[in-house]
């Protein structure tokens, strides 16, 4: 009994540094390996996992970006389709996943997306739509998109999101649904603080001419100091290419607790919550060049300020699980300890050790979303990307442009570094 009483004390005592606020990083072997440019080593490691339940849908969103990054668009959408549905089953969480996360720790419940991943899950179907020419499976995603936004997020939507089904619904000449979603998505930029691209704005200014919204019109020249814009009919002259660039990985969430001892009964105490680290992608935009013909991408999305905004509104739900945890564990141990203070000690400990933050999240989404636009003639082009502040470039051979038409192309840079300054760096 001794020994394991000294035990005990010697975990408790490696554990607790005098009542101390501690930070623990996380990382992971398919992070490091998109970060290094490794998508399809990523993927094998990710498939080699094996995961418990409750984080199958979180396995599925990963499994299906790192598809589509090897050009598996088919196989990332039935993969993506799979965690919509485990997402949808979880949208009730169950009392007995309650009762654990209550218990334990927040792990142990089911990966449930916040909504703006399940709003990133839609639009990585839509790219992925697109990319295999299927305009009406992509125009039926952005619908779903869109009740999804309604009922998920409505009072600060992404806005990329919008400004994709906008272009969808361009794509298919539906201008009054294009010109709404381009409504919502500028509102949208407006209502989280980002620039609105001049695309977009130009967009706006088209549409409502070509639609005959006179005051409309008029109001956002205003707005965007614009007085020029390519026509309607000079736009159906010629073709599209839209370029989407998935730029950076999402930043990392890490753990910081706070470990204390109580004085007098000599009980551990331990309050552990998830953080968001800074990060920034390696590129810093990118330029598009078709023969003589350049552009150069705009700034669509920032998905790290959606991140940490999703967590920041948790925050008081975490914190609250949290306390409450720490009240149940701490009144076990008094039950416990009353018959036997050596178990009761063991419980403490026990207690101590689980409480983890939930670190989960879907860490192969980019940081940043970035999208070059360009007006072309007519006939098959090659495009060269070349991305700012890295060696990053890549030529598409042979793309067909149409006139009155968009063709679509995505690229995936994952390239990017943590701002944190760790002890063992």
């Amino acid at each position: 009994m001794a020994v394991v009483r000294a035990i005990a004390l010697g975990v408790a005592a490696s554990l607790l540094l005098s009542g101390c606020a501690a930070v623990r990083f996380t990382e992971d072997p398919v992070e490091k390996l998109l970060l290094a440019q490794q998508p399809e080593q990523a993927l094998s490691v990710l498939e080699q996992r094996q995961v418990s339940d409750r984080n199958r849908g979180l396995q599925l969103l990963d499994k299906g970006m790192l598809l589509r990054m090897q050009g598996q668009f088919e196989s990332s959408n039935t993969t993506l389709e799979e965690a919509k549905g485990i997402a949808e089953q979880l949208d009730a969480i169950s009392l007995r996943e309650q009762a654990a996360a209550s218990s334990i720790n927040d792990i142990m419940r089911s990966y449930s997306p916040p909504p703006f991943e399940l709003v990133m899950l839609h639009c990585v179907k839509i790219l992925n739509y697109l990319e295999l020419g299927k305009l009406d499976d992509a125009r039926v995603e952005a619908l779903q998109l869109d009740v999804l936004l309604k009922d998920k997020m409505p009072d600060k939507e992404v806005p990329f999101a919008r400004y994709l089904a906008g272009l969808v619904f361009e794509a298919r000449n539906e201008y009054d649904d294009a010109l709404i979603s381009y409504r919502k998505s500028y509102e949208a930029y407006k209502a989280n603080g980002f620039t609105v691209p001049l695309a977009l704005q130009l967009d706006l200014l088209r549409l409502t001419q070509y639609l005959k919204l006179t005051d409309e019109n008029k109001k956002l020249q205003e707005e965007f100091s614009l007085t020029e814009w390519p026509t309607q009919k000079q736009v159906k002259e010629q073709g599209e290419l839209i370029l989407i660039i998935f730029n950076g990985l999402v930043p990392r969430k890490h753990e910081t607790s706070l470990n204390v001892q109580d004085p007098m009964s000599g009980k551990l105490y331990r309050i552990a919550i998830p953080f968001y680290e800074e990060r920034e992608p390696a590129a810093h935009g990118a330029q598009l060049a078709v023969g003589t013909t350049t552009a150069n991408t705009e700034l669509s999305d920032q998905l790290d300020r959606h991140a940490k905004a999703a967590l920041d509104a948790e925050m008081p739900k975490i914190i609250a699980r949290t306390i409450a945890r720490v009240a149940v564990k701490s009144k076990t141990v008094d039950e416990l300890g009353k018959n036997n203070a050596l178990v009761g000690m063991v419980a403490n400990i026990a207690g101590f050790v689980s409480e983890q933050a939930d670190t989960r999240a879907w860490y192969t989404l980019p940081q940043q979303i970035l999208i070059g636009r360009m007006r072309l003639a007519p006939g098959k082009q090659d495009l060269t990307v070349t991305l700012e502040g890295t060696s990053g470039e890549h030529t598409w051979h042979d793309i067909e442009i149409a006139a009155g038409k968009k063709r679509f192309v995505s690229w995936h840079w994952p390239a990017s570094r943590s701002l944190i300054r760790r002890a063992s760096q």
